[in-house]
């Protein structure tokens, strides 16, 4: 039975079978399809509002505050669902939110990531929910803040493509393989030994 002997003897045996899980885990990573991630950054900025008369102001300032302060704004607007919707109705909400990622960079910058089976895919996501974003903006701004502007930067977005972590998949099925099977032995050796006396 694998679990006779000392736990010592069967410790190899069991790095090795945590081995194998490891590389079957990381092996059928290999069949899994590639998907692409199209990457690209949105700039959020205010135009100064130039006095009529020669007359010193905060302006400049004031332009700068009001876009960083907008910045955390347009993050939520571009990660909301209604948001996701309107840029593509056909989709599962739940499913876009998986495959559209928007974090802050900078004070003013927000980095907008949509994935995709084909690079197209994810190119014309990331296009339909930047734009979709930038029409609440227009329509929300042109009550409140005309002067704010959020620009795409030139060649957004940029399309990578995304490898399987095979090294992670690996880690972890050796890891969990190795714990499970250390944890059945110990189990059958305590109960072998709680039965014996």
């Amino acid at each position: 039975m694998l679990y006779n002997g000392p736990m010592k003897q069967k410790v190899p045996l069991f790095f090795a079978l945590s081995i194998l899980v490891g590389l079957v885990g990381a092996g059928v990573t290999t069949i899994l399809p590639n998907q692409y991630t199209a990457k690209g950054l949105l700039v959020i900025t205010r135009r100064t509002d130039v006095p009529a008369k020669e007359v010193f102001t905060y302006e400049g300032y004031y332009a700068q505050q009001n876009a960083t302060s907008y910045t955390a704004t347009f993050l939520a607007i571009l990660q909301s669902p209604s948001n996701l919707i309107s840029a593509d109705s056909t989709s599962d909400p739940k499913e876009l939110l998986r495959l559209i990622k928007a974090k802050r960079e900078g004070s003013q910058v927000i980095i907008l990531s949509a994935q995709g089976q084909t690079p197209q895919d994810a190119q014309r996501l990331w296009k339909k929910v930047s734009d979709s974003a930038i029409q609440a903006h227009i329509e929300l701004t042109a009550s409140a803040d005309p002067l704010l502007k959020i620009t795409k930067t030139p060649n957004s977005p940029v399309i990578l493509r995304t490898y399987p972590e095979r090294l992670s998949i690996f880690g972890a099925g050796f890891a969990f393989s190795f714990i499970i099977m250390l944890s059945a032995m110990a189990s059958v050796r305590y109960l072998k030994e709680d039965h014996d006396n």
